[in-house]
């Protein structure tokens, strides 16, 4: 009977991984599109008399920043039985601090579409994960807290 329900543990497991990969992937390639489709829009500093040429190399440049900030928030969301939390936690952290000094480097005003669109893609989407990185950290201290208290 044990092994019945380790097996449903398991496959709920799965599940919700399923469903966080799936969430993860939605809102990526809503940032993907956002991206791509703001590539169009030169700022407002381009003269509207001359053709503005598509900007892949920085469109994909915003897109390897949406995929990196996207990937830290599917490490620290994902469930994970076994494992360290706090590795987790601590791979989130460099992510975020790595994207953060990326997209702020980057940001100035009068910059093209695709820059304005992926800045605010990333910080929403740093912000969710500082929310997150900060209830792991409190649910951390609460157990630490708890199994003192349970130890004296």
């Amino acid at each position: 009977m044990t092994n019945d329900i380790e097996e449903i543990d398991y496959a709920a497991l799965r599940r919700w991984r399923l469903v966080i990969r799936g969430a993860v992937v939605a809102v990526w390639v809503l940032g993907v599109v956002l991206a791509i489709s703001s590539g169009w829009d030169p700022g407002p500093w381009w003269d509207s008399d001359r053709p503005w040429p598509y900007p892949l190399g920085a469109v994909l440049v915003e897109i390897a920043k949406i995929t990196l900030i996207s990937l830290g928030l599917y490490d620290i969301l994902r469930p994970m039985p076994e494992g360290s939390s706090l590795a987790r936690t601590a791979r989130a952290a460099g992510i975020l601090v790595f994207t953060l000094f990326w997209v702020g480097a980057t940001m100035w005003t009068d910059q093209p579409g695709y820059a304005y669109a992926t800045s605010t893609y990333v910080l929403i989407l740093t912000g969710l994960l500082i929310a997150t990185l900060l209830g792991h950290v409190v649910i951390a201290a609460a157990r630490r807290l708890r199994s003192r208290g349970h130890a004296a």
